[in-house]
């Protein structure tokens, strides 16, 4: 299974950025500046990397790096 700082690179390389360069802490809109188009292009992205689909009520409430990477987590276990 994928581990944290997989999912982490999985998202940095979707955004172009080193994974070094990318906070847990970052707030997807606020600080990455990732619109409804841009977050929906990232979680298709990830949802083919790792297999997985996501639920609308899973993605509305998704706020910081941290929160996608457990909500990937979370669906790898299903």
């Amino acid at each position: 299974m994928p581990s944290a700082n997989d999912i982490l690179k999985a998202i940095a390389e979707h955004l172009t950025l080193n994974p070094e360069d990318l906070d847990r802490q970052a707030l997807l809109r606020e600080d990455l500046t990732l619109g409804p188009i841009e977050l929906n292009d990232l979680l298709s992205d990830l949802s083919v990397k790792f297999n997985i689909s996501f639920e609308p009520d899973e993605v509305e409430n998704l706020n910081k790096v941290a929160d996608l990477i457990s909500l990937v987590e979370d669906n790898l276990l299903d």
